[in-house]
Protein backbone atom coordinates (compact mmCIF):
# COMPACT_ATOMS: atom_id res chain seq x y z
CA UNK A 1 0.00 0.00 0.00
CA UNK A 2 2.83 2.42 0.87
CA UNK A 3 4.52 1.65 -2.42
CA UNK A 4 1.34 2.54 -4.35
CA UNK A 5 1.01 5.84 -2.47
CA UNK A 6 4.65 6.65 -3.14
CA UNK A 7 4.23 6.03 -6.86
CA UNK A 8 1.07 8.14 -6.92
CA UNK A 9 2.87 11.05 -5.23
CA UNK A 10 5.75 10.74 -7.67
CA UNK A 11 3.31 10.80 -10.58
CA UNK A 12 1.61 13.94 -9.23
CA UNK A 13 4.95 15.68 -8.73
CA UNK A 14 6.02 14.69 -12.23
CA UNK A 15 2.87 16.22 -13.75
CA UNK A 16 3.27 19.37 -11.67
CA UNK A 17 6.79 19.74 -13.02
CA UNK A 18 5.43 19.34 -16.53
CA UNK A 19 2.88 22.08 -15.86
CA UNK A 20 5.59 24.42 -14.57
CA UNK A 21 7.69 23.69 -17.64
CA UNK A 22 4.75 24.37 -19.99
CA UNK A 23 3.97 27.65 -18.19
CA UNK A 24 7.61 28.76 -18.36
CA UNK A 25 7.92 27.93 -22.07
CA UNK A 26 4.72 29.81 -22.87
CA UNK A 27 5.94 32.87 -20.93
CA UNK A 28 9.28 32.82 -22.80
CA UNK A 29 7.57 32.58 -26.19
CA UNK A 30 5.19 35.42 -25.36
CA UNK A 31 8.09 37.65 -24.32
CA UNK A 32 10.03 36.82 -27.49
CA UNK A 33 7.06 37.68 -29.68
CA UNK A 34 6.48 40.92 -27.78
CA UNK A 35 10.13 41.93 -28.32
CA UNK A 36 9.91 41.06 -32.00
CA UNK A 37 6.76 43.18 -32.34
CA UNK A 38 8.45 46.15 -30.63
CA UNK A 39 11.52 45.82 -32.89
CA UNK A 40 9.28 45.74 -35.98
CA UNK A 41 7.40 48.85 -34.82
CA UNK A 42 10.72 50.69 -34.33
CA UNK A 43 11.86 49.71 -37.83
CA UNK A 44 8.59 50.93 -39.33
CA UNK A 45 8.90 54.22 -37.46
CA UNK A 46 12.48 54.66 -38.73
CA UNK A 47 11.40 53.97 -42.32
CA UNK A 48 8.60 56.51 -42.02
CA UNK A 49 10.96 59.18 -40.67
CA UNK A 50 13.46 58.54 -43.50
CA UNK A 51 10.70 58.87 -46.07
CA UNK A 52 9.60 62.15 -44.52
CA UNK A 53 13.17 63.48 -44.72
CA UNK A 54 13.47 62.38 -48.35
CA UNK A 55 10.23 64.09 -49.26
CA UNK A 56 11.30 67.32 -47.55
CA UNK A 57 14.59 67.31 -49.47
CA UNK A 58 12.73 66.80 -52.75
CA UNK A 59 10.44 69.71 -51.96
CA UNK A 60 13.39 71.99 -51.17
CA UNK A 61 15.13 71.07 -54.42
CA UNK A 62 11.95 71.72 -56.40
CA UNK A 63 11.49 75.09 -54.71
CA UNK A 64 15.07 76.12 -55.49
CA UNK A 65 14.60 75.17 -59.16
CA UNK A 66 11.48 77.32 -59.35
CA UNK A 67 13.30 80.25 -57.77
CA UNK A 68 16.21 79.97 -60.23
CA UNK A 69 13.82 79.76 -63.16
CA UNK A 70 11.96 82.86 -61.94
CA UNK A 71 15.22 84.82 -61.64
CA UNK A 72 16.22 83.84 -65.16
CA UNK A 73 12.88 85.00 -66.58
CA UNK A 74 13.15 88.35 -64.77
CA UNK A 75 16.58 88.99 -66.35
CA UNK A 76 15.35 88.31 -69.88
CA UNK A 77 12.08 90.32 -69.97
CA UNK A 78 10.05 92.77 -67.94
CA UNK A 79 6.66 91.08 -67.75
CA UNK A 80 3.23 92.68 -67.47
CA UNK A 81 2.04 92.90 -63.80
CA UNK A 82 -1.16 91.00 -64.58
CA UNK A 83 0.83 88.28 -66.31
CA UNK A 84 3.11 88.11 -63.30
CA UNK A 85 0.17 87.62 -60.91
CA UNK A 86 -1.41 84.96 -63.14
CA UNK A 87 1.91 83.22 -63.60
CA UNK A 88 2.60 83.25 -59.87
CA UNK A 89 -0.76 81.64 -59.15
CA UNK A 90 -0.14 79.01 -61.80
CA UNK A 91 3.35 78.34 -60.51
CA UNK A 92 2.05 78.07 -56.94
CA UNK A 93 -0.59 75.57 -58.03
CA UNK A 94 1.98 73.55 -59.99
CA UNK A 95 4.32 73.52 -57.01
CA UNK A 96 1.53 72.41 -54.66
CA UNK A 97 0.45 69.65 -57.05
CA UNK A 98 4.07 68.55 -57.44
CA UNK A 99 4.37 68.41 -53.67
CA UNK A 100 1.24 66.28 -53.40
CA UNK A 101 2.54 63.96 -56.12
CA UNK A 102 5.80 63.56 -54.22
CA UNK A 103 3.92 62.76 -51.03
CA UNK A 104 1.83 60.09 -52.75
CA UNK A 105 4.91 58.52 -54.33
CA UNK A 106 6.66 58.46 -50.96
CA UNK A 107 3.79 56.89 -49.04
CA UNK A 108 2.14 54.46 -51.44
CA UNK A 109 3.82 51.49 -49.70
CA UNK A 110 2.24 52.49 -46.37
CA UNK A 111 -1.32 52.22 -47.71
CA UNK A 112 -1.70 55.81 -49.00
CA UNK A 113 -2.06 56.25 -52.77
CA UNK A 114 -3.80 58.59 -55.16
CA UNK A 115 -4.05 60.23 -58.56
CA UNK A 116 -4.01 63.80 -59.75
CA UNK A 117 -7.23 65.48 -60.93
CA UNK A 118 -7.88 68.76 -62.74
CA UNK A 119 -8.45 70.67 -59.51
CA UNK A 120 -6.47 68.66 -57.00
CA UNK A 121 -5.98 65.05 -56.03
CA UNK A 122 -8.02 61.93 -55.20
CA UNK A 123 -6.48 60.02 -52.29
CA UNK A 124 -7.09 56.39 -51.41
CA UNK A 125 -6.21 55.06 -47.93
CA UNK A 126 -6.01 51.26 -47.65
CA UNK A 127 -6.08 49.60 -44.24
CA UNK A 128 -4.70 46.24 -43.09
CA UNK A 129 -4.14 44.28 -39.90
CA UNK A 130 -1.98 41.22 -39.19
CA UNK A 131 -1.33 40.74 -42.91
CA UNK A 132 -5.00 40.95 -43.88
CA UNK A 133 -6.14 43.74 -46.22
CA UNK A 134 -9.26 45.45 -44.93
CA UNK A 135 -11.34 48.49 -45.97
CA UNK A 136 -10.30 51.39 -48.19
CA UNK A 137 -11.37 55.04 -47.86
CA UNK A 138 -11.30 57.85 -50.43
CA UNK A 139 -10.88 61.62 -50.23
CA UNK A 140 -11.16 64.21 -53.00
CA UNK A 141 -9.06 67.31 -52.30
CA UNK A 142 -9.10 70.69 -54.04
CA UNK A 143 -5.75 72.46 -53.70
CA UNK A 144 -6.68 76.08 -54.55
CA UNK A 145 -6.99 78.60 -53.02
CA UNK A 146 -6.28 76.42 -49.95
CA UNK A 147 -6.48 72.63 -49.59
CA UNK A 148 -9.94 71.42 -48.65
CA UNK A 149 -11.96 68.20 -48.75
CA UNK A 150 -14.89 68.15 -51.18
CA UNK A 151 -15.87 64.45 -51.01
CA UNK A 152 -14.89 61.52 -48.79
CA UNK A 153 -15.98 58.06 -47.59
CA UNK A 154 -14.51 58.31 -44.09
CA UNK A 155 -16.90 57.00 -41.35
CA UNK A 156 -18.65 59.81 -39.43
CA UNK A 157 -17.18 58.76 -36.07
CA UNK A 158 -13.62 59.43 -37.30
CA UNK A 159 -12.75 63.06 -36.36
CA UNK A 160 -11.98 64.03 -39.97
CA UNK A 161 -13.07 67.66 -39.67
CA UNK A 162 -10.93 68.18 -36.58
CA UNK A 163 -7.90 66.56 -38.21
CA UNK A 164 -8.32 68.64 -41.36
CA UNK A 165 -8.63 71.86 -39.38
CA UNK A 166 -5.47 71.04 -37.43
CA UNK A 167 -3.20 69.69 -40.17
CA UNK A 168 -4.54 69.91 -43.74
CA UNK A 169 -3.68 73.49 -44.64
CA UNK A 170 -0.45 73.59 -42.63
CA UNK A 171 1.04 70.19 -43.42
CA UNK A 172 -0.58 67.80 -45.89
CA UNK A 173 1.90 65.01 -45.06
CA UNK A 174 1.07 65.13 -41.37
CA UNK A 175 -2.65 65.18 -42.14
CA UNK A 176 -2.39 62.00 -44.21
CA UNK A 177 -0.25 60.25 -41.60
CA UNK A 178 -2.61 61.07 -38.72
CA UNK A 179 -5.71 60.17 -40.73
CA UNK A 180 -4.14 56.87 -41.77
CA UNK A 181 -3.37 56.06 -38.12
CA UNK A 182 -7.00 56.66 -37.13
CA UNK A 183 -8.48 54.66 -40.01
CA UNK A 184 -6.04 51.76 -39.79
CA UNK A 185 -6.47 51.45 -36.02
CA UNK A 186 -10.27 51.48 -36.36
CA UNK A 187 -10.12 48.83 -39.09
CA UNK A 188 -7.84 46.68 -36.91
CA UNK A 189 -10.16 46.90 -33.89
CA UNK A 190 -13.21 46.14 -36.04
CA UNK A 191 -11.43 43.16 -37.61
CA UNK A 192 -10.65 41.70 -34.18
CA UNK A 193 -14.25 42.14 -33.05
CA UNK A 194 -15.51 40.46 -36.24
CA UNK A 195 -13.12 37.54 -35.68
CA UNK A 196 -14.48 37.13 -32.17
CA UNK A 197 -18.03 36.80 -33.49
CA UNK A 198 -17.02 33.87 -35.72
CA UNK A 199 -14.78 32.23 -33.11
CA UNK A 200 -15.31 28.46 -33.41
CA UNK A 201 -16.90 26.23 -30.78
CA UNK A 202 -18.88 26.97 -27.60
CA UNK A 203 -15.91 28.75 -26.01
CA UNK A 204 -17.49 32.22 -26.51
CA UNK A 205 -20.92 32.63 -24.92
CA UNK A 206 -23.45 35.41 -25.18
CA UNK A 207 -23.26 38.35 -27.60
CA UNK A 208 -20.32 40.66 -28.20
CA UNK A 209 -21.07 44.26 -27.15
CA UNK A 210 -19.21 47.06 -28.98
CA UNK A 211 -19.62 50.72 -29.91
CA UNK A 212 -19.38 52.14 -33.44
CA UNK A 213 -15.70 53.10 -33.12
CA UNK A 214 -14.87 49.73 -31.52
CA UNK A 215 -13.16 51.46 -28.60
CA UNK A 216 -15.20 49.50 -26.06
CA UNK A 217 -15.69 45.74 -26.31
CA UNK A 218 -17.30 43.40 -23.77
CA UNK A 219 -17.88 39.66 -24.07
CA UNK A 220 -18.07 36.43 -22.04
CA UNK A 221 -16.27 33.12 -22.39
CA UNK A 222 -16.28 29.76 -20.58
CA UNK A 223 -13.19 28.02 -19.27
CA UNK A 224 -13.02 24.50 -17.87
CA UNK A 225 -10.62 24.15 -14.94
CA UNK A 226 -10.16 21.07 -12.77
CA UNK A 227 -13.32 19.52 -14.14
CA UNK A 228 -15.52 22.60 -13.60
CA UNK A 229 -16.70 25.22 -16.08
CA UNK A 230 -16.26 28.86 -15.04
CA UNK A 231 -17.76 31.89 -16.75
CA UNK A 232 -15.45 34.86 -17.41
CA UNK A 233 -16.45 38.39 -18.43
CA UNK A 234 -14.01 40.70 -20.24
CA UNK A 235 -14.23 44.44 -20.89
CA UNK A 236 -11.64 46.02 -23.20
CA UNK A 237 -11.13 49.78 -23.46
CA UNK A 238 -9.17 51.56 -26.22
CA UNK A 239 -8.45 55.02 -24.83
CA UNK A 240 -5.95 55.69 -27.65
CA UNK A 241 -8.00 55.52 -30.86
CA UNK A 242 -4.84 55.31 -32.99
CA UNK A 243 -4.02 51.89 -31.49
CA UNK A 244 -5.31 48.42 -32.38
CA UNK A 245 -4.68 46.95 -28.90
CA UNK A 246 -6.59 47.96 -25.75
CA UNK A 247 -5.11 50.29 -23.16
CA UNK A 248 -7.12 48.61 -20.40
CA UNK A 249 -8.55 45.12 -19.96
CA UNK A 250 -10.73 44.09 -17.02
CA UNK A 251 -11.51 40.38 -16.59
CA UNK A 252 -13.92 39.10 -13.91
CA UNK A 253 -15.46 35.76 -12.97
CA UNK A 254 -18.68 34.74 -11.24
CA UNK A 255 -16.67 32.77 -8.65
CA UNK A 256 -13.63 33.81 -6.66
CA UNK A 257 -11.67 30.62 -6.00
CA UNK A 258 -7.88 30.03 -6.04
CA UNK A 259 -7.71 28.49 -9.56
CA UNK A 260 -9.50 31.56 -10.93
CA UNK A 261 -7.55 34.39 -9.31
CA UNK A 262 -4.34 33.79 -11.28
CA UNK A 263 -6.28 33.46 -14.54
CA UNK A 264 -7.96 36.86 -14.15
CA UNK A 265 -4.61 38.66 -14.05
CA UNK A 266 -2.92 36.63 -16.79
CA UNK A 267 -5.88 36.97 -19.16
CA UNK A 268 -6.04 40.73 -18.61
CA UNK A 269 -2.36 41.10 -19.55
CA UNK A 270 -2.77 38.79 -22.53
CA UNK A 271 -5.68 40.82 -23.97
CA UNK A 272 -3.54 43.99 -23.83
CA UNK A 273 -0.55 42.40 -25.57
CA UNK A 274 -2.10 40.22 -28.29
CA UNK A 275 -4.77 40.61 -30.97
CA UNK A 276 -8.07 39.58 -29.42
CA UNK A 277 -8.70 36.44 -31.47
CA UNK A 278 -5.10 35.24 -30.97
CA UNK A 279 -5.28 35.89 -27.21
CA UNK A 280 -8.44 33.79 -26.98
CA UNK A 281 -6.76 30.99 -28.94
CA UNK A 282 -3.98 30.97 -26.33
CA UNK A 283 -6.55 30.90 -23.49
CA UNK A 284 -8.37 28.01 -25.11
CA UNK A 285 -5.10 26.09 -25.67
CA UNK A 286 -4.27 26.53 -21.97
CA UNK A 287 -7.66 25.01 -21.11
CA UNK A 288 -6.97 22.00 -23.34
CA UNK A 289 -3.48 21.53 -21.85
CA UNK A 290 -4.70 21.75 -18.25
CA UNK A 291 -7.68 19.45 -18.87
CA UNK A 292 -5.46 16.87 -20.56
CA UNK A 293 -3.06 16.89 -17.64
CA UNK A 294 -5.92 16.67 -15.14
CA UNK A 295 -7.36 13.64 -16.95
CA UNK A 296 -4.03 11.83 -16.94
CA UNK A 297 -3.65 12.46 -13.21
CA UNK A 298 -7.08 10.97 -12.53
CA UNK A 299 -6.28 7.89 -14.56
Amino acid sequence: MEEVQTRFREGVLSHLEQLESLSHNLSVKQEQKRQEHEALDKMRETILKLRLQRDELKAKVSQQKQQLLALKVEEEVIPDPEDVAEGAQKAALEMRLAEVKGILEAYWLTGISGKMTKKGVCICISTAYEGTYLDTYNLDLVMQPTPRIVHHSVPPFIPLEKLAKTHLEKDLKQFLIVLFEHLNAYAGRKYQADQLQIFPGPFICGTLQRNSLCTLLSFEYNLKLEGRIYNFSAKLQYCDITRCLPTKAVVTCNENVPPIQDKLSSHSILFQQKPLHKALEIVRSEEETLNGTHSSLVE
